[in-house]
């Protein structure tokens, strides 16, 4: 209860919404083993019909839904790219922050670009996801959503499935914690998820829970909220089947866009100094995303990618 304390009052009505999927799903957890096709089953729950787990394919990265409760077999380590990423994301768990994936060595020129939706009263920059939509083909995203933005953008999140649904957005969904707590003036390290009493299985499966009822995949990625971690967090998120994805490049601090960066900007229009330097980018490499010299990267483009010794 001592958060109660100093949470705002929109904050306090926030968590007096209910949590998703509690009348439809029970008994949500984590679990690890083996499917007969080679997928890995990370998530169990049951629903009204039967059982369901959500699986991921380590080379590929995609989510799926499964119903009914197949055999499952003890997971065993390969050279996969699933398990690449994780051993990289392991090797940058020290410190309090940027823990997990930073840089990546992709096939071809190009970024991974990133947006956080953490907790916010204003609305989606949409703006900035038109001007920076391509022609041709999907523009390739990783959202970062948080579930109380979830919960009070409704209408932006639709906004986004309608501009996936019409081909111009390519959405990688990336879990970013339920309530994204942060207190000013605290420490780093008791804040954001380390503060004390923090329940991380339920800041992360409720996330997933919004998604899925919404009928959207959550990925196998989690960005901490902040960029803040320690090492004993780092190892319980990837316990939990999840890969922690860190940044190389947050621009709102000024740091250079260069092949192979994570690139992190906020559109939960917090952050107008980050999309303003997104946008100047933008517009200066506009011939070469034109022509193909150089790539915002989606999914499939971490097959093959592992990231370079840190």
């Amino acid at each position: 209860m001592h958060r109660l304390r100093w949470l705002c009052p929109v904050l306090l009505a926030l968590l007096l919404i209910p949590a998703a999927g509690a009348a439809n799903r029970t008994g949500y957890r984590a679990v690890s083993g083996l499917l007969s096709d080679g997928r890995l089953a990370f998530r169990a729950w049951t629903e009204a019909d039967g059982p369901r787990l959500l699986v991921v394919d380590p080379a590929t990265l995609e989510v799926a839904v499964v119903s009914g409760l197949p055999v499952l077999e003890p997971p065993v380590p390969g050279d996969t790219t699933l398990e690449r990423l994780r051993a990289a994301a392991r090797l940058r768990r020290g410190g309090l922050q940027n823990a997990g994936l930073r840089l990546g060595a992709p096939l071809r020129t190009g970024a991974w670009l990133t947006f956080d939706l953490c907790p916010s009263s204003r609305p989606l920059d949409r703006s900035l996801f038109i001007d920076l939509e391509p022609d041709s083909r999907p523009l390739p995203v990783f959202l970062e959503v948080s579930g109380r933005w979830m919960a009070t953008h409704s209408d932006d999140l639709a906004w986004l499935e309608g501009e996936r649904d019409a081909g111009r957005l390519n959405i990688t969904w990336v879990n970013h914690s339920e309530n994204h707590f942060y207190r000013p003036g605290l420490p780093l390290d008791k804040n954001f998820l380390l503060m004390p009493d923090t329940d991380l299985e339920a800041e992360v499966f409720t996330v997933e829970q919004r998604l899925l009822d919404r009928g959207e995949l959550p990925s196998v990625f989690f960005r901490f909220p902040g960029l803040v971690s320690s090492p004993e967090l780092v190892d319980r998120v990837l316990a939990l089947g999840l890969i922690p994805l860190g940044s190389s490049a947050w621009l709102a601090k000024q740091q250079n866009v260069k092949t192979g960066a994570v690139v992190l900007t906020h559109a939960n229009g917090n952050e107008p100094e980050g999309l303003e330097v997104l946008e100047r980018w933008d517009r200066r490499h506009r011939p070469d995303l034109a022509t193909g010299a150089w790539h915002w990267l989606g999914l499939s483009d971490w097959i093959g990618a592992a990231p370079p010794p840190y």
